[in-house]
């Protein structure tokens, strides 16, 4: 009798345990039916460290995150500038992070007759770490955003293009970027491999000395090589890439943003064997603000990272 009274007593806890498992462990796949928006969100602890957060409806823990880094040179620009971009990626259905970043010091830089030389405190290797900064504050949220942790791709911009090309190349992206979408990006920004380099405008080497601390003569190209995506794409890293090029590409006097520079960023690509794909956007200028254009732009973007972020 005290046997069975003992086996009794021990299934009930069995019981009671596996009811507290269950209650404790949510299922594996779930879906979030409402929207839901969270704006200025902070992910560090400078002033433009914040974000925007859009949740589409139906979401479901299948639901890849895009990262979308606005542009301005490295120097300027907002998220606020990206708010209906974000917003039609969120209605594709993808959560979307519309994100501030530090911005390179532009006082002076534009000043007449020369600019006013001095160091950022703020270089793009930082803005690098606040793209990486973001990521890893994605990461950790999408279980409870209802998103995935392993579907994650970074869209940018101009200048943000060119710093998600940068991180998701570089050895911290171990595994969490997945696809990348490079929109009118700087691509090679090593000024001392264009003709007559040195009568490039002032404010362009006065940029490249803030963009790096160092000044822009052949003796330290290697740390402008670091800066572009060109030179830092590698064969550990083959992160698929969409390169999306709009005709009239001028970029305030900035060299090695036309055709033939995209060109061979995809034949290196090519040799690295990362997986690539190249929009050529007719008519289209460096905004991509004619009529239709972000909309073309846009959906080739979700299209193919719908492909590429497994």
């Amino acid at each position: 009798m005290k046997r069975s009274l003992m086996m009794i007593g021990m299934g009930l806890i069995g019981l009671m345990l596996f009811s507290q498992c269950e209650k404790s462990d949510p299922p594996s796949f779930q879906v979030a039916a409402q929207a839901e928006t969270m704006l200025n969100v902070s992910y560090g602890s400078d002033a433009w460290q914040t974000l925007d957060v859009y949740l589409p409806a139906n979401r479901t823990t299948n639901t890849g995150i895009i990262i979308l880094l606005h542009g301005g040179s490295f120097i300027g620009g907002d998220k606020n500038e990206f708010t209906a971009q974000a917003k039609y990626l969120a209605s594709s259905g993808f959560a979307v992070l519309n994100v501030n970043y530090r911005l390179v010091d532009g006082t002076g830089l534009f000043s007449q007759p020369l600019p006013v030389h001095r160091e950022s405190a703020i270089k793009i290797k930082d803005q690098v770490a606040d793209v990486g900064a973001v990521v890893d504050y994605a990461l950790a949220h999408a279980k409870e955003w209802v998103v995935s942790g392993n579907r994650l791709a970074l869209v940018g911009h101009s200048a943000g293009a060119t710093l998600g090309l940068l991180y998701g190349y570089d050895a911290k992206n171990n595994g969490k970027v997945k696809a990348i979408a490079n929109l009118a990006g700087a691509l090679d920004i090593l000024f001392t491999n264009f003709p007559n380099w040195e009568q490039l405008p002032p404010y362009v080497l006065e940029a490249g000395y803030r963009y790096t601390g160092y000044e822009v003569n052949v003796a330290n190209e290697a740390y402008y090589k670091a800066i572009s995506p060109l030179y830092t794409a590698n064969a550990n890293r083959k992160i698929p890439t969409l390169n999306v090029f709009p005709e009239n590409n001028d970029i305030e006097g900035l060299p090695k943003q036309d055709f033939n520079t995209y060109s061979a960023f995809g034949a290196q690509l090519n040799l690295l064997k990362v997986p690539n794909e190249l929009l050529f956007v007719a008519g289209a200028n460096h905004t991509f603000n004619q009529a239709g254009k972000w909309v073309l732009v846009l959906d080739k973007t979700c299209s193919f990272l719908h492909k590429n972020m497994d």
